[in-house]
């Protein structure tokens, strides 16, 4: 019988000690299932531990804190979250997650790194009275999350003790502690993009200071409630993670069997480099389209990564230092996990193995084995998706792509070079659309033109069902090219993952709550620009419609307009203000060869940097006729342009002036002065949030950040109402 804590004797909840946590197989379970029993010695007292805690957490809420530096980390906390409906029928509900990142990192990273002597954001508020109303109805809670980072760890203490009631209800915090060495590497894996010396000399300092945090945990709480658990783990495994939720479990008071998550297509799910980037190679920058089962494709990566052995990233010199400089703080912490002397020694292979040059190729009997166990259906939806981005591939998925087609007994082709080229392709991105998408898609396919269109549909990460919409269209529209981004990114980021991707003569734009009315629309603009080659874009108004009932406008009015209704109009009538809305656009597309690094992806308003960047090549056309349509409603994003200015400036007022920094940064200068204007626009209402409420600091926010534009703003500024001439008082 194998002990999960390989000789930890004491795991101390409210006084009491665990020891000799035994994996036992009884009859009547599934194969694998593990059940805990505890050695002779301590049933009585393990017994008696569990009913006051059962007893405890009925009759008073409790707050749990776990807090796991182990390799364990990421899977543990995504089985917890796939057990939410077992946590509450036992009375425990779990904190509110970043909803951004839950499917991931399900991890409470909001409130860890919050601090007590700052305001709250409302959307720390809203999780923290969900927090509050849960305790007040007398059920405990459970926080998931961990630093390394001694203040990190210290403001996060301080800030429940100054939200939550902690003379009222119990802080029970639950420490789970791999070994630092390992935790290092694992860091090191989830950081592909590349890790800097001070970013690495921080997690050295980290990893041989860990016994600080238990020290820390303890000065701040009770040590009486304080458990300690030992994970010795050098790899993460099904068995692993499996061991270790029951236990956790277990310490919760709840007997009944955890569910398990599947390993999740994420970094912290993979043991060696291999695996690691067989990983990311079955995403072309992000795309997760078509579909692909993530819960089959790691299974068949686990099965092979076991036996791939170790495979180290972090670079030996920084292994080295840390098994030298980290021996004193490993003892200690052993000492405070009361475990044999050299239990959280690294493996062998930690101070010898040089790191894995990740410009090498990957091994092709890895590469081959891997494409044998998976599917065929599998293979295919691989080998198109390498084939619909496939001017982006890496070395990896070209390896992957060859070793994928040999098992198929197939060539690996392009997808175009069988169907026929768009002329103009319409750009949609779109997050959380569900309720519009379908009208958006149905906009582009009733176009009657004389040439291909393709339709790229870019969305974010939606939560709701707009993928499952999107792809239901693919399915029967070869036209339609969707890019499912996986993961919730840069919210700009979206912007460069759709644009590489178009290499069409012309492109047209509309967000995917807007669409086309008008079924000749593309074709009248592509008419237009072909029978005005000076110009480089051209444009028409659209019909605005409101969801809150309001009266139904059209934009750009004809006041906006400079110089009125004209065919054609000039760069500089841009430069006084967006007079072009995003789906009423058609560019003559001067970024087919890919975009250039000085490109922006991540400014906001994006689609008036886009306009005027086409502008700088030509003169912009305009058609009078009216033929989309722009929606507003409560989830777009300038829901409250329309609304309430002021609130509107909070929110994007600082990414409207670094836009207009931007713009004068690629003209050099050369319109500073209309876009100075546009500026005082955005600092006149932070002037005016400072008037009426005290709060300046946007606008020295503001003028500190965008010199230029505040000088040119206190420049502008007069005085209508002069304080009073003080006047000598007769004697």
């Amino acid at each position: 019988m194998a002990s999960i804590l390989s000789g930890c004797r004491r795991c101390r909840p409210a006084g009491f000690v665990f020891a000799h946590v035994r994996r036992v197989e009884q009859q009547g379970y599934p194969a694998g299932r593990i059940i805990y029993e505890f050695s002779p010695v301590w049933q009585r007292k393990t017994f008696l531990l569990q009913f006051l805690i059962k007893i405890l957490r009925w009759t008073v809420a409790n707050i749990y804190v776990l807090i796991n530096l182990s390799i364990s980390n990421a899977w543990l906390a995504a089985s917890i979250h796939a057990n939410q409906q077992l946590l509450a029928a036992h009375n425990i509900d779990l904190v509110p997650f970043d909803s951004a990142n839950a499917d991931f990192v399900p991890f409470n990273i909001s409130f860890w790194y919050a601090s007590a002597g700052e305001p709250l954001s409302p959307a720390l508020t809203e999780k923290l009275d969900t927090v509050q109303s849960s305790l007040d109805a007398g059920r405990s809670v459970l926080f998931l999350g961990q630093s390394a980072d001694l203040n990190i760890q210290k403001n996060f203490f301080a800030f429940i003790q100054k939200y939550l009631c902690t003379e009222i209800h119990s802080v029970i915090p639950l420490i789970i502690m791999g070994k630092p060495t390992l935790c290092m590497e694992f860091w090191w894996q989830a950081t592909p993009q590349g890790v800097s010396e001070n970013l690495a000399d921080k997690w050295i300092n980290y990893a041989k200071n860990t016994s600080q945090l238990v020290l820390q945990a303890q000065d701040e709480w009770d040590k009486e409630r304080l458990i300690l658990i030992p994970y010795l783990h050098d790899a993460i495994t099904q068995n692993s993670i499996t061991e270790i939720s029951y236990l956790v479990f277990k310490l919760l008071g709840i007997d009944d069997i955890p569910h398990i998550a599947a390993p999740l297509p994420f970094y912290y799910f993979t043991n060696t480099a291999s695996a690691l980037r067989l990983l990311e190679a079955r995403q072309v920058r992000h795309n997760d389209w078509p579909p692909l089962d993530n819960t089959s494709y790691m299974a068949a990566l686990q099965k092979l990564d076991q036996n791939w052995g170790p495979e180290p990233y972090s670079p030996l010199s920084y292994r080295q230092a840390l098994l030298e400089n980290g021996r004193e703080d490993q003892r200690k912490l052993e000492n405070l996990l009361d475990l044999p002397a050299h239990s959280l020694d690294a493996p062998d292979w930690y101070g010898t193995l040089p790191e894995m040059d990740a410009s090498m190729s990957l091994k092709s009997e890895r590469l081959h084995a891997f494409a044998e166990t998976l599917t065929p259906p599998m293979r295919n939806i691989l080998l198109q998706r390498f084939a619909n981005d496939h001017d982006f591939l890496s070395e990896d998925q070209k390896a992957l792509a060859s070793a994928l087609a040999a098992m198929e007994g197939t060539e690996f082709k392009r997808i175009e070079e069988a169907q026929e080229q768009p002329v103009l392709t319409v750009l949609t991105m779109t997050r959380n659309h569900e309720k519009y998408i379908g009208s958006c898609i149905e906009g582009v396919l009733a176009q009657k033109t004389d040439f291909p269109v393709r339709h790229l549909i870019l969305d974010h990460y939606s939560t709701d069902d707009t993928p499952q919409i999107i792809n239901q269209y693919a399915r029967e529209y070869p036209s339609i090219r969707p890019v499912l981004l996986n993961n919730y990114h840069c919210i700009y980021q979206n912007v460069h993952d759709l644009f590489i991707r178009c290499n069409s003569e012309y492109a047209a734009l509309c967000d995917g709550d807007d669409y086309f009315i008008d079924p000749c629309k593309l074709q009248k603009q592509m008419d237009f620009l072909k029978s005005h080659p000076r110009c480089s874009l051209c444009f028409h108004p659209v019909a605005v419609v409101f969801e809150d009932g309001q009266e139904p406008g059209v934009f750009p009015s004809r006041d906006m307009l400079p110089r009125g209704i004209r065919e054609e109009y000039y760069l500089s009538d841009l430069f006084k203000g967006n007079m072009i809305q995003t789906n009423s656009v058609v560019y003559k597309w001067r970024f087919r060869d890919g975009l250039p690094a000085w490109f922006r992806h991540d400014l906001c308003p994006g689609d008036w940097y886009w306009h005027l960047l086409h502008a700088e090549q030509g003169k912009i056309g305009f058609l009078p006729d009216i033929m989309s349509v722009y929606r507003r409603h409560g989830s777009s994003l300038y829901k409250y342009s329309f609304i309430n200015r002021l609130e509107h400036r909070r929110k994007f007022g600082m990414a409207e002036l670094e836009t207009y920094h931007a713009v004068n940064e690629h003209f050099q200068d050369r319109y500073l002065l209309p876009l100075a204007k546009l500026a005082n626009g955005v600092l006149c209402d932070f002037l005016e949030i400072f008037m009426k409420e005290g709060d300046k600091h946007f606008l020295d926010l503001a003028c500190e950040s965008y010199p230029k534009f505040g000088k040119f703003f206190l420049s502008q500024l007069t005085l209508t109402n002069q304080p009073p001439v003080a006047q000598e008082v007769p004697k």
